[in-house]
């Protein structure tokens, strides 16, 4: 498969997970997977879009701290953008690992696959909603990326074979886990590579 027809195949899987999940997630689940396709069809390019957009951003319009406007320099912005897309990656992994022990406890099964699937097809919004980082004055539109949550909680019984009415308990659980995660995340890149003082 050539590289136009993975983006197309990617724009519309992400269009119908977000526009109708149920049943998108119903055919998830009956499609055949191995985490390195999924990595390698889906979750490498939309995990590149709030680095590269951050980057960007960063870059050429710089962002508020206090009364100033700070820029990264290229080589800066660069190298945070390198380091927030390959830290992104396993962790991504590590939160759905997280989630398929916690199945049990809800009734359903462990399953590190359909765990992963579960987390890289929810966090298709908050991925594309990282693309109004690019503009100022929009920034805080990045919090459509909340629709993830109402997307876990359509398919987190489904995927992890656990109770529906552990759902809601389930997709707390979840969300504690992706904010604990993006914060080690963010904690992590800003150690490495600083933001820049006015």
């Amino acid at each position: 498969m050539d590289i136009k027809e993975r983006l197309k195949d990617i724009a519309e899987r992400a269009k119908r997970i977000i526009v109708s999940p149920k049943t998108e997630w119903a055919a998830i689940e009956a499609e055949p997977t191995t985490a390195l396709d999924l990595y390698r069809n889906y979750i490498l390019y939309l995990a590149a879009v709030p680095a590269l957009a951050n980057f960007l951003g960063g870059w050429l319009f710089g962002f508020s701290r206090g009364s100033s406007v700070v820029h990264y320099s290229f080589v800066t912005g660069l190298m945070r953008a390198a380091l927030q897309y390959g830290l992104g990656l396993p962790l991504l992994y590590g939160v759905a690992l997280a989630l398929s022990l916690l199945a049990p406890s809800f009734e359903g099964k462990r399953d590190d696959l359909r765990a992963l699937q579960l987390v890289a097809y929810s966090y298709t919004p908050i991925w594309l909603a990282e693309i109004f980082g690019l503009i100022p004055g929009l920034r805080w539109l990045d919090v459509l990326g909340v629709y993830a949550v109402y997307l876990f909680y359509m398919g987190v019984s489904r995927m992890m074979r656990s109770k529906e009415e552990y759902s809601d308990v389930y997709t707390a659980a979840g969300l504690v886990l992706g904010i604990v995660g993006a914060f080690l995340h963010g904690m992590i890149v800003h150690i490495l590579v600083p933001t820049p003082t006015p």
